[in-house]
């Protein structure tokens, strides 16, 4: 009774597990000194197939997975953490289009700009949301969120922009970023 118990759990482990394994591959990757050690340290963004709960049952979309490696001389990992909030899916954008922009990246910081276009009103949405490395904690912190949205009223662009700190919204860890 024991062994078969023991291998209904282990059969339901392993389909569980295999289940969770899902096709990806590399859509960016960036290598530049993230952390000020003088060593190049990776960015990766990957895109994975994930259910899309909007459209239908059988609809999938490409949602992204960011991950950070800060590297040692020897090419080892010494912090790594992930993300699979902050870069949005590849087709999520009410036009369709990939609002993932660009990833900038500065000393100590990076920046994720993303670009969403609202069709009916013709207004667009430029989303800057920046990270900054905290030496104390050895961690990514979100630093600034800038928002500016653009819109055309009678002819003329009107423009506001919002921006967010730390003051605003406390201490937020990149991987814990929603």
């Amino acid at each position: 009774m024991i062994k078969l118990t023991l291998i209904l759990l282990s059969s339901f482990f392993l389909n569980s597990f295999c289940k969770a394994q899902k096709p990806r591959y590399i859509f960016k990757e960036y290598t530049n000194d993230l952390n000020n050690d003088k060593i190049s340290d990776n960015i990766e963004i990957e895109t994975v197939k994930c259910k899309n709960n909007y459209i239908g049952d059988d609809d999938y979309m490409k949602c992204r997975i960011v991950s950070i490696d800060l590297l040692q001389k020897d090419g080892t990992s010494s912090f790594s953490t992930s993300n699979y909030n902050i870069v949005p899916c590849s087709n999520c954008n009410e036009d369709l289009t990939d609002p993932f922009k660009d990833l900038k990246i500065r000393k100590n910081s990076f920046s994720f700009i993303h670009e969403y276009k609202h069709v009916p009103e013709g207004t667009k949405m430029t989303e800057v949301i920046t990270f900054k490395y905290n030496k104390l904690s050895n961690n990514f912190i979100l630093h600034k969120k800038v928002r500016i949205f653009e819109s055309y009223k009678n002819g003329e662009i009107e423009s506001n922009t919002k921006v967010e700190t730390v003051k605003d919204f406390g201490i937020i860890y990149f991987s814990d970023y929603r």
